[in-house]
């Protein structure tokens, strides 16, 4: 092979170099972009971690801002609360309302009262169509005669008020179902409101001696059938323990959202219940109301007239903010079922109710721990004839004395034998007898 020219040679090296120059210089490149591209990444991706664990810190503050559990055991705030364990649960009176027909529901509510310690007053539910029309409020034909009738009963309720002695009066509907632990969730309760963080004002000298829920409310829901929270001020929302709530398979689905969104998730559900603003507390089944509450109602839903039905009113005034509420969520109250047509004095029957309904030994409710209805049942239980046996076992013949007894089977036993022997004798007899005959070929 001839060999290459010098400057052939050294343009061939040259292209080498240059080549190899130029691979390394890619290799740099694509390097340089590949750890460029990885550094990124790994950046956005730590930012956005550092971004969701302050998002997600920010909740839980704000979750945890909320969680306001007043654990005071000063003896003044024990001793104020300990009021909730008297008959009247440490309001005024407990009041409830039913139609003068309904003496199945009063029945009930009397024995509710009598075996769990609240004294109750009964007040008479009241007929809509008999209200004559110079009694009816200004705009009532708004109103069916049911609900007409359940305003003036209401109002009735807070003219007893008025004209007691109390300061806060605890009204019931005749169909309500409430924890076997209803003192003991009252005290807990007590103790949270003496100290509750969205409350305007300071307690006075005069509620932290008297009033165990405070007196800076006009009405306290504590049996609302559904409610919904203000979205404008979510942040006052005060959340507490109480080892009597509802686990949330015995919560009521409506219930289950409202109190997520408050900051009750997960294994809180069983533990904690939240005091908030009222806002939206659909019907009247259970509430507290102050006097001044009393005032302001009778005066927005009678004196001034009336626009709907009561529940619903009271719900305008709240929002207008004309009154001022508390609700407890999930309630302290719940309605009790039989799915039937005693569910209901103001309604006609659903397609899947009957006449009857189940009857209360099948009646249900939602979103208690313990049913007092049910467990009542258990408490009066009584199974007299066994009681009787296992302290007086019975005995052969109940008109002898012990000692008699045992001298009758002293007596019996030795006639026992002597029968025994008897028997006995007569059997070898017998076969003394066969063997005789035997031999005489009889």
């Amino acid at each position: 092979m001839k060999p290459l020219p010098m400057s052939e040679k050294f343009r061939r090296y040259r292209r080498m170099e240059e080549a190899a120059t130029g691979a390394v210089a890619r290799l740099k490149l694509t390097w340089s972009r590949r750890r460029l591209v990885a550094v990124f990444s790994a950046t956005v991706i730590a930012l956005g971690l550092i971004l969701i664990i302050v998002i997600a810190g920010g909740i839980r503050r704000q979750d945890d801002d909320r969680r306001t559990i007043v654990s005071d055991a000063s003896p003044s705030t024990v001793r104020l609360a300990s009021r909730a364990h008297n008959e009247t649960l440490g309001f005024g009176g407990i009041a409830y309302l039913s139609m003068p027909y309904r003496t199945d529901r009063q029945d009930a509510m009397e024995l509710l009262g009598s075996v769990y310690g609240l004294n109750l007053t009964y007040i008479p539910g009241v007929d809509g169509a008999a209200i004559v029309d110079k009694a009816k409020p200004l705009h009532h034909y708004w109103l069916r005669a049911p609900e007409l009738g359940c305003w003036r009963a209401h109002v009735d309720a807070w003219r007893y008020l008025l004209e007691s002695d109390f300061e806060t009066l605890l009204v019931l509907e005749d169909d309500v179902d409430f924890d076997v632990h209803i003192h003991d969730i009252f005290d807990v309760l007590s103790r949270q409101m003496q100290h509750n963080r969205i409350r305007i004002t300071p307690p006075t000298p005069y509620e932290k001696k008297a009033a165990p829920y405070g007196l800076d409310w006009d009405v306290l829901y504590v049996g609302q059938c559904s409610d919904a929270n203000n979205d404008n001020r979510i942040d006052l929302v005060h959340l507490y323990n109480d080892p009597h709530a509802p686990s949330r398979e015995d919560t009521w689905f409506h219930f289950i959202g409202q109190m997520e969104s408050l900051g009750i998730r997960g294994s809180d559900f069983g533990k904690m219940r939240a005091i908030t603003p009222s806002w939206n507390p659909v019907c009247t089944m259970g509430y507290a109301i102050t006097r001044k509450g009393a005032e302001r109602l009778i005066l927005d839903i009678s004196y001034r007239g009336i626009t709907a039905p009561v529940d619903i009113d009271i719900i305008r005034k709240l929002q207008q903010g004309i009154i001022r509420g508390y609700t407890i969520t999930p309630p302290l109250f719940s309605a009790w079922r039989v799915d039937g047509a005693k569910d209901s004095d103001n309604q006609g029957l659903e397609n899947n109710q009957t006449e009857v309904g189940a009857g209360n030994r099948n009646g249900y409710s939602t979103s208690l721990k313990t049913s007092a209805r049910k467990q009542l049942v258990t408490m009066l239980d009584l199974h007299n004839w066994d009681d009787v046996a296992r302290v007086f076992p019975e005995r052969p013949n109940p008109t002898m004395t012990p000692d008699q007894e045992a001298e009758d089977k002293e007596e019996q036993r030795k006639a026992d034998i002597e029968k025994t022997v008897i028997n006995r004798a007569w059997a070898s007899r017998r076969l003394e007898m066969a063997q005789t005959m035997e031999q005489w070929g009889g």
